[in-house]
């Protein structure tokens, strides 16, 4: 442990100790930028191989912290984070999570072994404790999302999402148990918080959008403006006058629709772009929108004032692109309903995944359901017969062709 006795700290070995965290990382660091890249390029033709360096690799540095008198997990923590950012990292994480659960669930077991009987103290404490972390979220996360003038949304889903009291906590305890700086009390403790919030935060997740929406209204009703409605009445983007042609979101269909008219431009600029608005959520997308010149609005779609403040009442065409496993918050069939609603003369065009769910948006009144799965197979299908008869070669020249060519707002 870095600190030996937390009644009587010593401010020599905590810095010292602070010194040798320092100086690991350091070196775990240039080791990896220097020696592990030529060790793994040389051993990466064999997957066993470099999930058994992977591995040797972490021990070698646990080794070290331990030398050094710090945690053997703090230095696996920093052999992880050293090669992180290496080619077969997601490779070495599919293979070793088998072996992770399988001590994980180990380590749980051994420290649940260590703890009494819960009595009723621990369970309020614990309860006390769990409510803590959870308001602790809020507390801390939205006011500094808040701060970097984010709106409702994007600061409360953060606040949401990271309610589960982190399992690395659970280590630390172990640690400060074997040291005895904690007894088994405070154990027992943490380990219905965490139990208490990993369930609690399966929920929260679940229904974050909607979890939102209700302490988003909450805070207007208090009178805590939405940044989101701010960016949506004062738009840095171009006026909206003429903005007939609307896209609720830009993920990847949105960003290849608009990138297709940009190159169907031979002379000059095509028409359609001019009369584009998007609104969607994404800074990225909002900033490079506003260089190429189209129209953009800042702001959550599954909001009925967003889309009102962004004046859709007046189009001529409304289209979401995006397919439900992609919306969070909303759904194409409200969407529609919401678009219906407030534009009651435009043509709505949604998108279905499913057929059944096709089926449903046509009777809800859809003009027209945009199925990728259809236009994508029925493309596929010229592939394959062309590629069968005349061979793939020409074929697989013209895509690389198009493919250097296409300069997408989403790369």
């Amino acid at each position: 442990a870095i600190q030996p006795n937390l009644l009587q700290p010593e401010v020599a070995t905590l810095l010292g100790s602070l010194l040798k965290g320092v100086l690991l990382v350091a070196a775990s660091l240039l080791v990896s930028k220097t020696v592990l890249p030529r060790v793994f390029q040389a051993v990466a033709k064999v997957p066993e191989l470099v999930l058994i360096g992977s591995l040797a690799w972490c021990f070698i540095v646990s080794a070290a912290a331990n030398a050094a008198g710090l945690s053997r997990e703090m230095g696996a923590l920093i052999a992880g984070v050293s090669i992180s950012t290496f080619p077969y990292n997601m490779d070495v994480v599919a293979k070793v999570v088998s072996i992770r659960d399988f001590f994980v669930t180990l380590f749980f077991v051994a420290l649940g072994m260590q703890i009494p009987v819960p009595t009723a103290g621990v369970i309020g404490l614990a309860l006390l404790a769990s409510a803590f972390l959870l308001l602790s979220r809020f507390i801390v996360v939205f006011p500094l999302l808040r701060q970097l003038r984010l709106g409702h949304r994007a600061s409360l889903l953060p606040s949401i999402n990271l309610a589960q009291m982190s399992e690395f906590s659970m280590v630390i305890a172990a640690i400060g148990l074997a040291d005895h700086h904690i007894d088994e009390k405070t154990v027992s403790v943490l380990i219905f918080v965490f139990a208490l919030t990993s369930v609690a935060s399966t929920y929260l997740i679940g229904y974050s959008h909607g979890l939102q929406k209700i302490l988003a209204g909450w805070l207007r009703w208090t009178g805590l403006e939405d940044l989101d409605a701010r960016a949506v009445d004062t738009p840095a983007a171009p006026t909206h006058a003429g903005k007939d042609v609307v896209l609720l979101g830009f993920f990847v269909e949105a960003s290849a629709l608009v990138h297709e008219y940009e190159l169907d431009a031979e002379s000059g600029r095509h028409p359609l772009l001019d009369r584009l608005l998007v609104i969607d959520f994404n800074p990225l997308v909002h900033e490079e929108l506003i260089r190429r010149g189209i129209a953009c609005v800042y702001g959550d779609i599954s909001h009925l004032e967003t889309l009102r403040h962004a004046e859709i009442q007046s189009a001529a065409l409304i289209v979401s692109t995006i397919p439900d496993t992609m919306l969070k918050g909303t759904h194409n069939l409200e969407l529609l309903r919401t678009s219906r609603r407030l534009c009651r003369h435009g043509k709505v065009i949604v998108t279905a995944s499913r057929t059944a769910s096709a089926l449903e948006l046509y009777e809800a009144g859809a003009d027209y359901v945009f199925m990728p799965g259809l236009q994508s197979a029925a493309q596929m299908a010229s592939i394959l017969a062309e590629g069968l008869e005349h061979g793939f070669a020409g074929l697989r020249a013209d895509q690389i062709e198009q493919l250097r060519r296409r300069n997408e707002v989403l790369q």
